[in-house]
């Protein structure tokens, strides 16, 4: 089975500091990675309704790989997509759409 790394990020409106964590698992495709990290991505939208908390800036990225040791940003070749949450539910982002929309806004 391959390995795929999961890294969530919350960040409640008007706070400074945000909450990473980072796990690895096995999955039996990028299908059920993604999958798993859609399931993530509601709980913590879910968990934010219930401490009525604003998202500022929260996701749930996915990796190809296992990754744990290492500082993982978008640009990484490994990024799948994300999870871009607020309290409306969670949109994916692939990385293709995410480096085409940098790409947009680079300045010419």
């Amino acid at each position: 089975m391959p390995a795929y790394t999961i890294v969530t990020t919350s960040a409640t409106e008007g706070s400074e500091a945000a909450e990473v964590n980072t796990l690895t698992d096995d999955f039996a495709n990028e299908s059920e990675a993604v999958g798993y990290s859609r399931r993530m991505a509601e709980e913590m939208i879910g968990m934010a309704g219930q401490l009525l908390l604003d998202f500022d800036y929260s996701n749930v990225s996915l990796y190809d790989g296992d990754l744990l040791e290492e500082d993982l940003e978008p640009e990484h070749a490994a990024f799948i997509g994300m999870w871009v949450l607020d309290l409306e539910g969670a949109a994916f982002v692939s990385a293709e759409e995410y480096r085409a929309e940098e790409t947009e806004a680079e300045p010419a």
